[in-house]
This record gives C-alpha cells, sequence and structure tokens, in this order.
C-alpha cells in the first residue's frame, strides 16, 4: 500500500490555545517593543509566527530595523510566558482530535506530521500540554520558510530524511482551518481537507479550493474517509 503522508496544522485545526496565548504573545511584545499593536483585532490563522511579530509591529510603527533586531527576543519570552501559562491549565482540543489520532496509530503505511505557523518550541509546548504531542513524527514550523507556501517543500524533503520514503505532493493530505493552510497544500500537490474550527467558515475554506470542508473532526468515520480515501 502506497505511503501516506497527513500535514496537521495545530492552532485552530488540532486546538485552541485561548487567552492564555494570546496574553503570553501580547505581554511578550509590549515588554519587548512597548507595544503589542492592534494584536486584539489581528487575525492570526495561518500566519508563521516571525510574520506575525513583523506585522504587528511594522503597523505600530517599530522601525524594521528594530524589529529584525529584537524579533527572536520577543518570540523567547512569549514561549517562556506560554509554557508557564500551560503548566496551570490545558489548551481547548477541538471536537475529536484524541480520537481520530489514536485510530490512525495502527496505520503503518500513514505518517503524521505537522505543518505549522508556531515555531518547533511553540508547538511542542501546545501539543504537550493537550497530550497530543506523541502523535507526530516530525514537524514542519513557522521559521522554516519565509512564507507559508514554502513549508510544503521542507515537509517532503525532511520526510524523506525522517521516514527513507520519497513522497510526492500527491501523498500528502494537508489538513488546516484557513485559506492560507489550503493555498499551502495547493502550491505543493497535496489533497486539502480543511475543518471549519477556526475562524474561517466552511464557505471560505471551500472557495480557498479546498478538496473536502469538514465542520469538524467529530465523527471519526467521516474523518478517516476524507484523510485517507
Amino acid at each position: 500500500m502506497r505511503r501516506r503522508l497527513l500535514l496537521f496544522d495545530v492552532d485552530g485545526t488540532l486546538l485552541s490555545p485561548g487567552r492564555p496565548g494570546l496574553e503570553s504573545f501580547t505581554r511578550a511584545l509590549r515588554e519587548v517593543f512597548g507595544t503589542a499593536g492592534e494584536v486584539e483585532s489581528y487575525r492570526f490563522e495561518g500566519k508563521l509566527d516571525p510574520v506575525i511579530v513583523t506585522e504587528l509591529m511594522r503597523a505600530a510603527g517599530v522601525p524594521d530595523e528594530t524589529i529584525a533586531a529584537r524579533r527572536d527576543d520577543a518570540l523567547r519570552l512569549y514561549l517562556d510566558l506560554l509554557e508557564a501559562a500551560f503548566a496551570e491549565q490545558r489548551p481547548l482540543l477541538k471536537p475529536g482530535v484524541p480520537e481520530l489520532l489514536e485510530s490512525l496509530s495502527p496505520e503503518t503505511h500513514v505518517v503524521r506530521a505537522l505543518l505549522t505557523g508556531n515555531v518547533e518550541r511553540g508547538a511542542r509546548i501546545k501539543l504537550t500540554a493537550a497530550g497530543l504531542w506523541h502523535h507526530f513524527s516530525f514537524g514542519v514550523w513557522g521559521d522554516d520558510a519565509p512564507l507559508r507556501t514554502g513549508l510544503g517543500p521542507v515537509a517532503l524533503a525532511r520526510a524523506r530524511e525522517r521516514t527513507g520514503t520519497e513522497f510526492s505532493g500527491r501523498d500528502c493530505v494537508v489538513v488546516g482551518d484557513s485559506p492560507s493552510d489550503v493555498a499551502c497544500g495547493r502550491a505543493l500537490g497535496a489533497r486539502v481537507v480543511a475543518v471549519a474550527t477556526g475562524r474561517t467558515t466552511a464557505a471560505e475554506l471551500a472557495a480557498a479550493g479546498a478538496d473536502v470542508v469538514l465542520p469538524d473532526l467529530a465523527d471519526p468515520e467521516r474523518a478517516r474517509e476524507a484523510l485517507l480515501s
């Protein structure tokens, strides 16, 4: 049986970091740059962590040279704060996610991996707190490419390194909740399964070009069919 590479987004797809995530990010920006900009109204979905910092701070009038010099400091502080926050409470899991991942465990031809705008430590903190980190063989992170669409080729190369299998785009399924996830999958030539568990509606995900749009992953048989058919 031909191997299948499933590439899951994190925020909005598997879980929601909720107020702890937003408050950690806001505090880090304020402490490093003196402002968090319009963080409360910013659309985070589908964005890469370094890009989020740049866009928010540029819109707040922070000079580009200051952003470049202090962005890593802001991300480190954000992750320290996030880790402390999730030591006290867990992220909110999206419907059906633990059950779906457990059901995929016996499928030896299926490789489960992450393709996310989070930097690696951020994804690890969130998924460890949610009890999901062990389900994934490897990940592709928000600082692995300057654009979301650039993460797909990194996923193929990393899959080859980690599994010894030469995957092509048609062997992959990208699972996400935003138009950026859909665009990433389309650029890779992958099947795209979109879930309307973030801020983007099912109609918007379909219009963006997703192959399958699900309200959520709560129906295990329907979700497995979408991922494995």
